[in-house]
């Protein structure tokens, strides 16, 4: 516009210049359709400068009111933007400190940038599970976008409902670029879902793709089992292949124990007597304990005692075991022991027990307190 304005500026000069350079007054005449303009170049010169001036200002006064109006609603968004933004900040950081009650009044009340929409729908889930509103959650989850189901599929699962995206994780597990994560969330799908078929089929993927650790086998293997009628426990167990069996071994002990099939695993469990380092596990096994008869078993816990009487996990285990067969004298004394501020809390049900069957609430209502 600028350059544009010049060049006429320019024209003019010309024009008004060449006629004293030439001696001769000089006309200037403008014809267009039935309109004719005429006059000295001087005259045209002068209003040719005016109008140029008038244009300039014009131009100049335009760009400054855009210029007002673009600062203005440029600020007013951005002011907007940064409140979104703010408050999926909040959000996020409430969310890491599991502050999930600041994380359904922030994201409640103020919307966020379109891009995390998603995010806040998953925030809101999750603060949702925390506060047991199951509900509320599922209402959440639906509304995420599909693209982004199985970003969530943790809170899916959390919800107790998982069934939504199943067959989309089942596509997933089944591509050989699956991810460690997919696997691991399809197994967990499977067993919530109690499709224990297909996760039979899938164990030993997950296996050749080591994507359990131990603790997480154990899990898997734990929810399998309970799954199981008692009398068919054993049969699964059995009909897994030898290297799932060392995987699963931890979980079946702790099943057949809570189901008083305690005389099934006696042998096993006498092993683990022999060996120090699975001397915490065996007691863990039979704090879930029931009614049972495993007098070999006691009789080889009491004679390991006789050579490690401090043997804390020893004494848990006979304990524990002697609940079980409902000597109740034998396992308050060794409770009286054994207990302390590192196992109270995990051993607290079975002493109780015991202190119950031997006129000992007071003992009992400690452990509580």
């Amino acid at each position: 516009m600028i350059g544009l304005i010049v060049l006429i500026v320019a024209i003019v000069l010309v024009l008004a210049i060449t006629p004293f350079v030439l001696d001769e007054k000089g006309y200037v005449l403008i014809s267009f359709n039935n309109t004719t303009i005429e006059g000295t170049i001087v005259s045209f010169c002068i209003m040719a400068v005016i109008s140029a001036t008038i244009l300039f200002l014009t131009y100049k006064l335009v760009r400054y009111l855009l210029s007002i109006y673009h600062n203005t609603k440029h600020g007013f968004f951005a002011r907007s933007e940064e409140r979104k933004q703010a408050a999926i900040e909040q959000a996020l950081w409430s969310a890491i400190n599991d502050d999930y009650e600041l994380v359904e009044q922030t994201l409640s009340g103020n919307s966020v940038p379109s891009k995390f929409e998603d995010i806040r729908l998953a925030l809101l889930a999750k603060a949702a599970l925390a506060n047991n509103e199951a509900d509320k959650a599922l209402e959440r989850l639906f509304e995420i976008s599909p693209e982004q189901q199985l970003n969530v599929a943790k809170l899916w699962i959390a919800s107790g409902d998982s069934s939504a995206i199943e067959s989309q994780m089942r596509a997933n597990a089944d591509s050989k670029k699956a991810t460690p994560l997919e696997l691991k969330l399809y197994a967990e799908i499977l067993v919530q879902q109690q499709h224990f078929s297909a996760l039979e089929d899938f164990l030993p993927r997950l296996l050749r793709k080591k994507v359990l650790n131990d603790t997480q086998w154990t899990q898997l293997f734990n929810a399998y089992f309970n799954a199981q009628a008692s009398d068919k426990i054993t049969e699964k167990y059995k009909q897994l292949p030898k290297k799932l069996q060392a995987h699963a071994n931890t979980a079946y002990l702790m099943q057949m124990a809570k189901v008083s099939q305690l005389s099934a695993i006696e042998s096993d469990l006498i092993k683990m007597v022999k060996h120090d380092e699975q001397h915490a596990l065996l007691a863990n096994i039979l704090s879930n304990a029931t009614s049972a008869e495993a007098v070999k078993l006691q009789s080889s816990i009491q004679e390991r005692l006789k050579k490690d009487g401090a043997n804390n996990a020893l004494l848990l285990s006979l304990a524990c075991l002697a609940n079980a067969q409902g000597d109740y004298e034998l396992a308050a004394k060794v409770f009286d022991k054994a207990l302390n501020i590192e196992n109270k809390k995990q051993f607290a049900q079975q002493a109780a027990l015991s202190y119950k069957n031997t006129a000992q609430a007071d003992k009992a209502l400690v452990l509580y307190q």
